[in-house]
Parts: structure tokens; C-alpha cells; sequence
């Protein structure tokens, strides 16, 4: 069956009936199905105190079991936390520093921050415009390169990652292949096995729509024969309800991390269990993997669209546009970035001036579809974008 994609939008976006919204990357709106899980939740509390924590637990592993799911993980692969960065301090608080980084020379901060506050030896990746080829892998690798980050989706480009081929490359290279999904988390395909993930982490902040507070670590079992997890608190071991302050009995899975050994974000967890209900019982219609996939497809055609409609204005698009490394992000740079982006804020048109981490300024205008976008959109952005002759 078909997706109405207006009829999402229309009864589950409500922020979408007077903003033209095109910054995904930067958070989605919260949707309908989000906010009532999250309702619940603060109206149980309001009434019964923490009369239900069962349930909320229960709502937790009903979440985890569906991320699991979508990224071909075990659920005990899975750690809840508060975001992306929460996640990267964890994964590098696992790894020896005598080991090696590359990494995409744009890559988003989050990713290698804790790694080089840690003195691990970080070698930037450099790109063939825009794009990170294995060739450019190849060419960053040295005797002591032990681990691979990299971003699925570079928040600044857009540009979208071959995972398969990089954790080919991993294997073959016998390399740790460590993955920021946060700019393709529930908005494209990942598979962990397939993709050859030791480690990844995201938040549901961006593409799932979900609020600040939600933070997802995945660590392969694998690790955990032979390494401890790195962080650990009274929920972290065996029998935690006893109340043993003598009790160390670590449950060595990367779930003993949830919430840092310690109480989830039940709050934020709820509302993104929300959105993967959206996502897998009205999109993917009981499915969160066929969801995912015809979330992609929407958001691919979405990006095909606006770029037909803004060819003939000539503009300079720093995202690569071949549809394999194409993601819901289309970046633009122009020397007016900022007037630009005043004028779109004045017609309710919203999207995200950025700037490269050399410049002062400005000069980028970075567009994100996702999945309730629709032409309507595009269109408006196209006329204004004529409208001020900026090519």
C-alpha cells in the first residue's frame, strides 16, 4: 500500500501548518505520535508518582527491541543515553589510545572531540570534492591507524557514506569502523552486520524528531569477550534492586550503560519510542525496516525535486548529487548567505546558515527534507530564491 505522505503530515506534524520547515538536520518537529507517548508518561508521573516505573521500563525495551531491529542489532547491543556526544565519551573511554584515528577531514565535532582530549593520534581524512572515497581512506592510513570514524551523513555537506565499502575497507585493514549515524538515523537504511559497525551512536533529536535528551549507543557483543565495560552505575550490575553497595557483579553488555549505569531519560526515551511507532506502524505498516526504507525513498525524491527546481537559478551546491552518496541534505554556498537567510526567516521559510570551520562568517545555506516535507515546500523556496535573483 501506498504511504500518504500528506495525510502525515497534515494529522502528525502540527508545526508544519504555518512554518515551511527545512531543518531536519539541525532537529525535526516534534510529531503527534511523539508527543502522546510523552504525555503519557508526564501525566502517569503527575498522578501516580512512580507508581508505574515498570512500565516505563517496559515502554524502554519496546524501543530498544525496534532500534535493534532497524540497525540488524541485539537488543542487549543497545544503550540508551542523553546524545551523540554522551555516546562518542563512552566508545572513547573503551578504546586504547596507543591505537590511531582517521577520520573525514569535515567531520562534525562530536565525533573525535573525546579522542584527541584523550591524546589519541587523529589523521584527517581529505576529501575529492566533498566526497570521502576509500581511495582517500587509503591514503590516510598509517602503521599505527587502528580505528575508522566517520559520520554515515556529513552534517555540513550532506554527503552520504558508503558504510558497506568503508567497513569492507575496516575489515580488510583490520580496523574498528565507528559510526556517527545521527545524520541518517531512522531516515536511512543501516545495517550493522552488513556494514561491518564494531561501534555507532546517534541521538533522536534530528531525524526521528523525538526532543532533546535521547542518545543511542550500539557496541557489538563481540568487544565486550575481552574488554569491560568502560562506565558503570547501581543499575549496571546483577541483582541491582537488592541495594548491594558491595555488589560489583557487572553485567558486561553495553545495555549496563543505559542512563550511565543509572536511571533512563525516561522522558525523552517515551517520545522517541513515539516516533519509531510513527515510523514503523503507519509508515512502514508493522515494519520498522520497510518504514526506514520508504522513508528514503521519500526524502531522495524530495532532494531530486528541489535540485530540478533550483538548476536553472546556477547555484553553487557544495553537496555531491549522485543519488548513492545523496542524503536529505543540500548545502549552498553563496557570499550573501546571511542577507539570504534573513529573508527566508522573514517568510517563515526555515533552514540553517552555516559557515566552513576556517571562516568567520556565514556563507553556506544548508537545506534538510525529511520525510514530511513536500513539494508545496520546495516550490516556495524556489520562488523566493527567484524572487531574489541571487544566482
Amino acid at each position: 500500500m501506498a504511504v500518504d505522505w500528506e495525510k502525515i503530515r497534515k494529522n502528525y506534524f502540527p508545526a508544519l501548518r504555518h512554518l515551511t520547515y527545512i531543518m531536519a538536520a539541525s532537529a525535526s518537529p516534534l510529531n503527534k505520535e511523539a508527543y502522546k507517548k510523552v504525555l503519557w508518561f508526564y501525566n502517569d508521573m503527575l498522578k501516580y508518582g512512580d507508581i508505574h516505573y515498570d512500565d516505563f521500563n517496559e515502554e524502554l525495551e519496546r524501543l530498544r527491541s525496534i532500534v535493534a531491529n532497524y540497525i540488524n542489532a541485539k537488543p542487549d547491543e543497545i544503550a540508551f543515553l542523553i546524545n551523540t556526544t554522551s555516546g562518542m565519551n563512552i566508545i572513547a573511554n573503551s578504546l586504547d589510545n596507543a591505537g590511531g584515528i582517521i577520520y573525514p577531514s569535515i567531520e562534525f565535532p562530536a565525533s573525535i572531540h573525546s579522542f584527541k582530549r584523550k591524546g589519541f593520534i587523529c589523521k584527517k581524512i581529505f576529501d575529492n570534492n566533498n566526497s570521502y572515497l576509500i581511495e582517500n581512506y587509503e591514503k590516510s592510513l598509517s602503521p599505527n591507524t587502528k580505528y575508522v570514524i566517520n559520520s554515515y551523513i556529513q552534517s555540513l555537506t550532506g554527503f552520504r557514506q558508503n558504510l558497506e565499502e568503508v567497513g569492507n575497507f575496516c575489515q580488510k585493514n583490520n580496523l574498528y569502523h565507528i559510526v556517527n549515524a545521527t545524520q541518517g538515523f531512522s531516515s536511512f537504511e543501516l545495517d550493522v552486520k552488513k556494514q561491518k559497525i564494531d561501534m555507532l551512536v546517534s541521538n533522536g533529536l534530528k531525524w526521528p524528531g523525538c526532543g532533546y535528551g535521547a542518545g543511542i549507543l550500539y557496541i557489538k557483543d563481540e568487544f565486550f569477550n575481552e574488554n569491560v565495560i568502560p562506565i558503570s552505575g547501581w543499575l549496571s550490575v546483577e541483582n541491582a534492586f537488592q541495594l548491594n553497595n558491595e555488589n560489583m557483579n557487572i553485567i558486561n553488555k553495553t545495555r549496563s550503560m543505559d542512563g550511565f549505569g543509572g536511571c533512563p531519560n525516561f522522558g525523552a526515551l517515551i517520545s522517541l519510542k513515539g516516533c519509531f511507532d510513527l515510523i514503523k506502524n503507519v509508515i512502514g505498516e508493522g515494519d520498522i525496516k520497510k518504514g526506514v526504507t520508504r522513508i528514503q525513498s521519500r526524502i531522495l525524491w524530495l532532494t531530486s525535486e528541489f535540485l530540478k527546481c533550483i538548476e536553472p537559478l546556477d547555484l553553487k551546491i557544495i553537496t555531491p548529487l549522485n543519488i548513492i552518496n545523496r542524503s536529505g541534505i543540500i548545502t549552498i554556498e553563496h557570499q550573501n548567505c546571511s542577507k539570504i537567510y534573513e529573508i527566508f526567516i522573514k517568510n517563515k521559510i526555515y533552514i540553517t546558515p552555516k559557515r566552513y570551520p576556517e571562516d568567520k562568517e556565514d556563507k553556506l545555506l544548508r537545506f534538510a527534507f525529511n520525510y514530511y516535507n513536500n513539494l508545496k515546500d520546495i516550490k516556495k523556496v524556489e520562488k523566493l530564491l527567484k524572487a531574489l535573483n541571487i544566482q
